[in-house]
């Protein structure tokens, strides 16, 4: 992997694969880049895919600072500047589509062309006003403990509830999530999941592409509600996918990703 310094000196790690148009790809909590194993080298044969370990996760793991998603969304930023990039499509899945939206609220179109955000909720966390949440408020206390003090275990479970289709093999991805700074991760589920994007998607000015699973563990009515609110955008749901439906469906999503990129056949709302 290649190495990226941030702007308060972190260390941040990304591969850089093909050539054309650039896409980025940022993983989900508690994830690595490692996760679009079955996508990058299907969309390298046609753009420039740079997919980053977010900081405190897989090789980017070397720190203790920064647990909040405005760093890593500044992360992000200093990446493509450094690179001197343009014109970028960025996919965010999960907690990476919450970069995303933090991206574009501190930084607005800079360097960006497009935006495709996968399976994540404007708001993560569940109240009486928001039923659909992934997790309440005890559940995420309860969480950051075990993923602080028995982070290999933690993790595991919580990959493992993230596919699906279970019969497909993800030991490596566990192995590779396992990398991850059990402090640095049982701070930032909780920044994460308590911001709440309802007032910034409504000011995305991009064409933007959402994705959901029909299984996931984040309902898709919510991640609809997602697409609902960005102005020029449009929603794909996978039937019989979970929140890793990059990963259950390939094909289907790799070629939906082209078109969009390349504008083939594909007709916003």
């Amino acid at each position: 992997m290649t190495q990226c310094i941030a702007s308060d000196n972190t260390p941040i790690y990304f591969t850089d694969t093909g050539a054309g148009p650039v896409l980025m790809l940022a993983h989900g909590y508690g994830c690595t880049s490692r996760y679009f194993r079955k996508n990058i080298p299907e969309l390298s044969k046609h753009f420039r895919v740079i997919a980053v370990d977010l900081r405190g996760q897989g090789h980017s793991n070397k720190v203790t600072k920064g647990p909040r998603v405005s760093r890593l969304a500044t992360d992000i930023h200093g990446l493509l500047t450094e690179l001197n990039l343009t014109n970028v499509t960025y996919l965010g899945w999960s907690m990476g589509a919450s970069v995303g939206w933090n991206y574009w609220d501190l930084f607005g179109a800079d360097r960006l062309a497009k935006f495709i955000f996968v399976d994540e909720p404007a708001l993560a966390a569940a109240d009486p006003d928001n039923p659909t949440g992934a997790m309440s408020m005890d559940d995420l206390t309860a969480f950051q403990n075990n993923m602080r003090d028995h982070t290999d275990a933690t993790i595991e479970t919580f990959i493992r509830s993230l596919l699906h289709k279970k019969e497909l093999n993800i030991d490596d991805l566990v192995a590779d999530s396992q990398l991850g700074n059990g402090d640095f991760l049982s701070q930032l589920i909780f920044n994460h999941h308590v911001l709440d994007w309802s007032d910034v998607l409504p000011t995305i000015t991009l064409p933007t592409l959402v994705f959901s699973g029909e299984n996931s563990l984040v309902n898709w009515k919510s991640t609809k509600h997602v697409s609902d609110m960005i102005p020029n955008s449009r929603f794909e749901r996978f039937s019989d996918a979970g929140h890793m439906l990059f990963f259950e469906y390939p094909e289907k999503f790799n070629q939906l990703v082209t078109e969009f990129v390349e504008n083939k056949q594909f007709q916003l709302q």
